[in-house]
């Protein structure tokens, strides 16, 4: 065997060096994509939540009115925007509902629903004005991710107008709306 075909044997090629380059690479991306879920799993689930105990969660200084204030209430907002989702007359993002309101086409028995975990608080900010402007009922609920949820979606919702409730629960909306009034007018 003559030295070319030692170094040969020796010496990976560049193709096989580049091979195991790449995968070097992929593994590694791997890791620090787990290593980052693991992350995120570990904020989005603080130690509290897993012993009972109330979760704090950030709330953006202008969201009033609240629903924690008052009892059950978030609960009842919730419900009946799930109801709304059902019967397709709830319509969700921060982009449609203020198209909605600007256009004049939020009814009278309309409720927005606002998220009050948003941040940045610049991409909510101008709802509460616009909606009072349009003498439109809004709310503030705690968490994106139940908003979300309640709109049967995956993904967390920062706002939902509801534009009208079925028959059947008709007497509980009117009732929520009521509280809701009652919370601006204390303001």
């Amino acid at each position: 065997m003559g030295k070319r075909a030692r170094a040969e044997k020796e010496e990976p090629s560049k193709k096989q060096k580049k091979d195991e380059k790449e995968k070097k690479e992929k593994k590694d991306k791997k890791e620090k994509k787990e290593a980052k879920a693991e992350k995120v799993e570990k904020t989005e689930e603080p130690a509290a939540a897993a012993e009972g105990e109330d979760v704090v969660r950030i709330c953006v200084p202008i969201a009033h009115p609240f629903s924690n204030d008052v009892e059950n209430l978030t609960k009842k907002i919730l419900a009946m925007v799930k109801y709304a989702t059902k019967e397709k007359t709830m319509v969700r993002g921060i982009k449609e509902v203020t198209k909605i309101v600007r256009k004049g086409k939020a009814a009278e028995g309309c409720l927005v629903v606002l998220a009050a975990d948003i941040s940045p608080l610049d991409v909510i900010s101008h709802m509460p004005l616009l909606l009072e402007s349009k003498e439109v009922q809004y709310v503030w609920v705690p968490s994106r991710s139940d908003l979300g949820a309640a709109t049967l979606s995956k993904r967390p919702t920062s706002a939902v107008i509801i534009k009208k409730v079925p028959s059947d629960k008709e007497e509980s909306y009117n009732k929520v709306r009521k509280i809701i009034a009652k919370m601006h007018k204390s303001k």
